[in-house]
Parts: structure tokens; sequence; C-alpha cells
């Protein structure tokens, strides 16, 4: 009988999975278990960070501000760099906004009125504007009259607002201040009339994130005031966005430039309106110690 011989490529395919083999042994027992105590933040927070740095085979879990993590020296400390930039004290942050309001207004009145008599004809043109400004007129013997009269009434506002809050990065602040207005109100029905209030506020709502000297804000600044010269209306400014700058430096959130003209007409009268008006907002973030 002949002597039957190993193949070859068997004994080198053999001796691969045993390599292999204890290859995949020797890296399970070179993974060490370590306890990470958190100092800044939770286990819920940085564990979505930290798994997918793992290594396979390994293993991270957590509660509160523990972690427990398997694995390698060499992924560990890989994961121990990364959680350094992770936990640590969110910055302090200035938040400054301010918002500038400056309007101006201008009504022009020009009327004439007077009377005229003559025979059986008798003919009146009364002034729907009334007694104010200046007038100029003439009156004859017989009672006929003429008058002219101007009124120009020119109005400025120039409003500076600014509000500043202190909070930590990623945490979001509101600030406001105001005062309670009231009004009269009539709902039409008998003995329903009252005095009810309304707030006039004016402040922001931020939510800041910094990124080394750059920050991003997620920011809605509002003005409020009662305007005297429309009946007490309240004019309201209101901004939102999301913008991004560097700490330090004044950033710009935006304006509205508006511009109005309009004039009613009545029988020997007339009455021009023009008015402008520019609001701008800017943003200040400065870091505290």
């Amino acid at each position: 009988m002949g002597t039957r011989r190993n193949r070859p490529e068997l004994s080198s395919l053999a001796y691969l999975i045993v390599a292999a083999w204890f290859a995949t042994a020797a890296a399970a027992d070179d993974r060490i278990l370590e306890i990470i105590q958190l100092h800044n933040t939770s286990a819920a927070d940085v564990l979505p960070v930290l798994e997918p740095l793992l290594e396979p085979g390994s293993s991270i879990s957590g509660a509160n501000d523990k972690l427990i993590i398997k694995t390698t020296p060499a992924n560990l400390t890989d994961i121990q760099t990364v959680l350094a930039a992770i936990d640590r004290a969110p910055r302090r942050l200035r938040i400054t906004v301010r918002q500038n309001v400056d309007a101006a207004s201008l009504i022009r009145e020009d009327a004439v009125s007077g009377r005229f008599d003559s025979g059986d004809f008798r003919g009146r043109v009364p002034d729907p504007g009334g007694r104010y400004g200046a007038s100029v007129g003439y009156r004859d013997d017989n009672g006929n009259a003429v008058r002219y009269r101007t009124l120009s009434t020119r109005s400025t506002n120039d409003s500076k607002n600014a509000h500043f809050v202190t909070t930590l990065e990623g945490t979001p602040a509101l600030i406001q201040t105001g005062q309670a207005i009231p009004y009269l109100y009539d709902s039409g029905f008998y003995g329903s009339a009252g005095i009810d209030y309304r707030d006039v506020t004016s402040g922001f709502y931020v939510t800041p994130r910094t990124n080394g000297n750059n920050v991003t804000l997620e920011i809605a600044p509002q003005l409020e005031h009662v305007d005297p010269l429309d009946g007490g209306a309240i004019n309201t400014r209101y901004a939102q966005t999301t913008l991004s700058g560097r700490l330090g430096e004044w950033i710009p959130l935006g304006g509205v430039n508006e511009a109005a003209s309009g004039s009613d007409s009545e029988l020997l009268a007339q009455t021009r309106r023009h008015g402008t008006e520019n609001y701008n907002a800017w943003v200040l973030v400065e870091e505290l110690p």
C-alpha cells in the first residue's frame, strides 16, 4: 500500500486558522476595563458621541456621571481624548442686544372756509380742521368772509434701547422689560365697558452655542412702544433669526426702513401726511471669566 501524504494547501490553511484564533484571543485578553468619572456632563449626553469610536468587540455603558468602558488601551486613549473635549464646563456668556429706532412724521393741513350772502343766496363753507393753526381772513361790511388756515405738525422719535443677559452656552435665555398700559374697551353690550391692560415689552430670547472664538445664535429680539400721535397705538418691531459671528464683536441682526405718504381731501381742504422710520438691531456676545 502506498503512503497517503497530506495536501500542502490544507496544512497552510489550518495554520492560518490557528494563527488567527490565537491573535483574536490575544486581542481579547488585551482589553481592559475602565471606569471614568464625568465632571461637567452626563453619561446620556456623551454615549451617542463615544459609541461610534469603539473598536469591534469593545463595549461602553454608563449612568448618571460615570462611564464603564471595556476596550484596548489604544482605543481607550482615543476615547479619553474626545471625552476631554466634550466633558468641559460650559462657557459663561454675556449677550447684549441694541435696538435703535429713528422716526419722523410731518402732517400738513390747508383749508379755506367762509360765508357769502347775496340777496336770496347764502353759502357757507366750514373748516373741517377746526381752529388750530395759523390763519388769515377777510370780512366785508355785508358779513361776507373768507378764511385760509394752515397747520404743520412735525414729530421725531429717536429711541435707543439696550438689554443684556448672562447665560451659559447652549442654554436658552430670555430678558424682557416693559409696562402695562391701560385702555378702555366696549364689547357693544350694555354695561360691558371697562378698563383692561396691554403689556408693552421689549427684550430678546436667545440660545448661544460657541466653537472656539465663534458663536452661533438663535435669537428673537422685540421692541414695543406707545405712539402718542396715533391714539396710543402700540408699535411693535420683531425679528427672529439664526446667525453667526465672533465673540467680542457687534453682529448686525437686521433692520427695517419704512416711508409712507398719504393725503385726505375735502371741499376746499386737504391734509397731507409723510413719515419715515428706521429700525436697526445688533448683538454682542462676550465671554465671562
